[in-house]
């Protein structure tokens, strides 16, 4: 644990990281969002590439075309295996032009290095896991900008830009300015936190992942790696996959998949009236009385009334409307993404 969590709770005394993953205080407010909202990001963690051939591997590795990725861009990305299958999901930036940073699920983290690392020997760089040296901090809502504006003294302006500086990285997330990440180490963090929290609502770390949810945004965790194909996570449509940067680990396959195969099965977003479920991601959904799986899960967050969930699922079961879990008769109902999927698709 390292320091900014040891702070938070010292703060929060009855918090605690539940499953390993998810920051959960004793009180959840009831969330206002034309306040501002704070969340300790603890399912994340972060590896750092560092050298000057930092962009250069990780350009001949993952999805996302590291020649537009800067101290003022940040991207979407994944790093796949020979099979096109996603080992990690991650957000990408750049603290400097020689320091690269993928903010990723924190279970993923030393087998996403370790993986990493067999290829980066020959090249002016060094990979390793910063998840004990940088924090994650969700802050969204209306008042958003205007807080941060306090205390940086720029910040990004669109969706996906980035600014850095010696307090940390910013990146913004949406096109309307009102959902944002910090990155940034313990103590830097330690001191944002203690400048936006007097104000904010203190949300759980899954409420960020509620917004993922609602923004169509599913990531690899430990329990999905090695299932799900890029395209399969929408990532083609929301600036995951780069079609024109050249090769990449699994690219042949992802490319192919683009150009001359059928997509069977994709991300949805659904609901099921049920409170309290908690599956982990890669269950398994079924269709009607079928026995074999037609999707799995990608993530979940539990509501009073109803859960929130993103899914991978076959076109047909979808047409059907009778999915479920295994041990479960309640069905969800697919609902609409944010974003438009190309017909092909």
């Amino acid at each position: 644990m390292n320091t900014f969590w040891q702070y938070l709770s010292t703060q929060h005394p009855a918090s605690e990281i539940r499953d390993g993953r998810y920051w959960q205080t004793d009180v959840q407010p009831q969330i206002n969002p034309d306040l501002l909202q704070l969340s300790p990001l603890s399912q994340y963690g972060f590896l750092a590439i560092e050298g000057p051939d930092c962009s250069k591997f990780l350009q001949g590795q993952t999805t996302c075309d590291w020649r537009t990725i800067s101290t003022e861009q940040a991207s979407l990305g994944s790093y796949c295996n020979i099979k096109g299958r996603m080992v990690i999901s991650f957000t990408a930036g750049m603290a400097s032009p020689e320091i690269a940073l993928l903010r990723l699920s924190a279970d993923t983290a030393d087998s996403g290095r370790d993986t990493l690392a067999k290829y980066i020997v020959f090249s002016k760089a060094k990979i390793r896991n910063a998840s004990d040296e940088r924090v994650a901090i969700g802050i969204s809502g209306k008042l958003a900008r205007q807080n941060l504006q306090a205390i940086f003294e720029q910040l990004p302006k669109k969706a996906m830009a980035q600014v850095s500086s010696d307090k940390g990285i910013v990146v913004q997330l949406d096109e309307a300015g009102e959902r944002f990440e910090y990155w940034g180490p313990c103590d830097q963090a330690t001191d944002i936190w203690q400048q936006l929290s007097p104000t904010a609502q203190i949300c759980n770390a899954d409420y960020w992942e509620s917004l993922n949810i609602a923004a169509g945004i599913g990531e690899v965790c430990a329990s999905s790696q090695d299932m799900f194909i890029p395209q399969m996570l929408n990532y083609q449509v929301i600036g995951g996959v780069s079609f024109s940067k050249g090769c990449y680990t699994g690219q042949e396959v992802v490319a192919r998949m683009q150009y001359r195969g059928k997509l069977k099965r994709r991300l949805y977003k659904a609901t099921v009236p049920a409170s309290g479920l908690n599956y982990p991601a890669g269950t398994e959904l079924f269709g009607g009385d079928a026995e074999q799986s037609i999707g799995n899960l990608v993530s979940m967050v539990g509501g009073d009334q109803s859960s929130a969930l993103l899914a991978v699922l076959t076109e047909d079961a979808v047409a059907g409307k009778q999915i479920h879990f295994s041990d479960s008769s309640t069905l969800l109902t697919v609902t609409e993404l944010p974003y438009a999927i190309p017909s092909k698709d």
